[in-house]
């Protein structure tokens, strides 16, 4: 893969008195694509050389910005470096960077103890999270156990991750569900929890994961 070696593309803004004001606007919306291009190829000192002309949060185009850029590409040292050169993690126009770190749990966990926190509206992390126990995506369900969200969201009828498991007949997902926090008794649009599924279909292996925390009534979780 060819290298792109932006430092060359950029010695010009090196002498600022030598061009137009209509090129310097010109660099200015340019900047912020070099620098996630610099990301891209690890290219640590031509973006250092750019972060000197440019604010560190300033999104290109599409409002991405440099450390956006390192999240979805899992560059972790990319990460640790723009976060000293004062790049947040919670920017407007994109929102948090955990949900663009995917399966990156190195920077998921970074971000968290920075105090990065999802903007991503319940529905469509619910939606995500109901998709990934369908297609068995264990690492992406990690990922967002990491990244501290409310694991019992549900989609347009209520149904969660864990209903999808349950009607799955899938115990692995059901266990992996309730050590990341999830509970069996969110109801759905028709007043069905994860426990009634099992109950229904006597899957007697979940009934026995849920089994006392969530089938004793004095149990506290279960009221």
């Amino acid at each position: 893969m060819q290298v792109i070696d932006f430092r060359s593309r950029l010695k010009f803004k090196m002498h600022p008195s030598s061009i137009n004001q209509e090129a310097r606007e010109t660099l200015a919306l340019l900047l912020p694509s070099f620098a996630c291009g610099c990301v891209e190829n690890n290219d640590f000192v031509s973006l250092q050389e750019i972060l000197q002309q440019m604010d560190v949060n300033v999104g290109n185009y599409d409002g991405f910005t440099a450390i956006h850029h390192a999240c979805q590409n899992g560059k972790f040292d990319m990460v640790k470096y723009l976060m000293s050169k004062g790049a947040t993690t919670q920017l407007p126009k994109r929102g948090c960077c955990s949900k663009h770190s995917n399966r990156h749990f190195n920077i998921i966990k970074i971000l968290k103890l920075k105090g990065a926190t999802i903007t991503l509206e319940p529905l469509r992390i619910a939606m995500d999270l109901i998709k990934a126990v369908k297609t068995a995506d264990y690492q992406l369900l990690r990922a967002w156990y990491l990244a501290g969200v409310n694991m019992d969201y549900g989609d347009y009828n209520g149904r969660t991750a864990l209903h999808t498991a349950v009607r799955n007949k899938d115990p692995y997902m059901v266990t992996i569900l309730l050590e990341y926090g999830a509970v069996p008794l969110v109801k759905d649009l028709w007043g069905r929890t994860a426990l009634d599924e099992a109950r229904i279909n006597n899957l007697s292996s979940i009934l026995k994961l849920f089994h006392p925390r969530f089938t004793d009534k004095h149990h506290p979780a279960a009221q």
